[in-house]
């Protein structure tokens, strides 16, 4: 069995890693600082050390030092990790047998493959394409799964939550679970119960989740399972809000006071830059991403602000895609009797017809394009009347390049993503 030291400052990162490298069997010990981690060197023996770049007691430039002058562990391995990583940290730590240096949030199948090859050992993963995302607003924490499930990611889960709702600190969240893309088959169900496992550690009942969802093997399973009889399916995203919150708590989750885009389950908030989970696993959004700009994707842009028109061609101009601008949304909709569209970003605030009545005419005319809104409006009732009209995602003007093709990358992932 290979031997594996954990030094880092963080309990809670230590715990996670002590006990997903256990389940692959793995002897893990781990060390609360940079003084200790030295002491355990000597004791422990590992094959292996997994260190943070910045420790306290002792620094990890000291560590390693240290580990150089021990003969039976200077040629042992160290896996370095950083929230940045950059050509200067690289070269200090080179001489001292760091063979990996990985970003934090850790990405665990990025650090499952370093621990195999450089343990010559076969780590077997669930490879199940799988996207899950959790985040939290003042009252609710959203947990979106896609795609599938997938056991390494659900493993994780436990940890981003707790890691949330301490940064936030919330102790009693409401939790709503959408699962809008996803069909489960039948080996999916223990994978299910365990996401359900992990998520009930954090609420005094089941009465406080909510799960949006359009699979009926989802809806049948959590009606008819005797531990999750307590568990509410919600048929929109505005009864399942306003279920965990009550009315006098939808009328206060105004976008001034959560964000517009976290009700929509999209919030990137400056605070993730402190966070030490990563539930994507390493290149994972990087090929998706590559391979959406290389597809010759055809996107339609409905907004009469000139400048809009040009920050989304600067937005995208570095891909393959083909632009068409309407500055009106009648324009737009009469041009559907010909063409066919991947992509609509469309403007609610319009002359003539505006964006709500181009969501109107694609909806009763079975029209299914994934949308993104452009709008100045971040009204609670303006999102959600959105929402249920369809729309895929939300972003507030002004816009910026880089956000644009951000959002149009998520968006479009689910359905493009080899």
């Amino acid at each position: 069995m290979k031997k594996v030291l954990i030094i880092d400052d963080a309990s809670m990162y230590r715990e996670f890693m002590q006990t997903q490298l256990a389940g692959y069997g793995f002897d893990v010990t781990t060390a609360i600082n940079g003084l200790d981690g030295v002491s355990k060197i000597r004791s422990f023996m590992p094959d292996v050390i997994i260190m943070d770049y910045m420790l306290s007691r002792k620094s990890s430039i000291d560590v390693l030092k240290d580990k150089m002058r021990d003969p039976n562990a200077k040629d042992k391995p160290v896996i370095m990790c950083s929230g940045s990583v950059d050509r200067q940290k690289i070269l200090e730590v080179a001489p001292y047998g760091v063979r990996k240096f990985l970003n934090k949030p850790i990405k665990i199948d990025a650090l499952l493959s370093a621990l195999s090859e450089l343990l010559g050992v076969d780590i077997r993963v669930d490879e199940t394409p799988c996207l899950l995302d959790a985040h939290l607003n003042d009252q609710i924490l959203f947990i979106e799964i896609a795609r599938g499930f997938n056991n390494e990611k659900i493993s994780l889960l436990q940890y981003k939550i707790a890691e949330l709702l301490k940064l936030y600190k919330v102790q009693y969240p409401r939790i709503l679970i959408l699962m809008t893309d996803i069909q489960m088959r039948p080996e999916d169900k223990p994978k299910l119960d365990r996401l359900l496992e992990e998520v009930e550690k954090f609420v005094d009942s089941l009465r406080q989740v909510r799960i949006l969802t359009l699979d009926d093997e989802i809806k049948n399973y959590i009606k008819y399972h005797m531990d999750y009889k307590d568990i509410e399916i919600a048929p929109s995203l505005e009864k399942a809000v306003s279920g965990l919150l009550g009315i006098k708590g939808m009328e206060s989750m105004t976008s001034e006071q959560d964000g517009v885009q976290e009700v929509l389950l999209s919030s990137k908030d400056d605070q993730r830059r402190n966070e030490a989970f990563q539930l994507n696993f390493q290149d994972e959004g990087r090929n998706i991403s590559e391979g959406l700009k290389s597809r010759n994707l055809k996107v339609a842009v409905v907004d009469d602000d000139f400048i809009v028109h040009k920050i989304i061609g600067k937005a995208s101009e570095k891909t393959s895609w083909s632009m068409t601008y309407y500055s009106n949304g009648a324009d737009f909709t009469s041009d559907l009797a010909g063409k066919t569209f991947d992509l609509l970003l469309l403007d609610l605030m319009m002359p003539g017809m505006d964006g709500f009545q181009v969501m109107g005419f694609l909806k009763s005319h079975s029209i299914q394009i994934p949308t993104i809104i452009l709008s100045a409006l971040t009204k609670k009732e303006s999102v959600l009347k959105a929402k249920e009209l369809g729309v895929s995602s939300y972003m507030i003007k002004p816009l910026k390049p880089e956000g644009v093709l951000e959002k149009v990358i998520d968006v479009l992932a689910n359905q493009y993503a080899e």
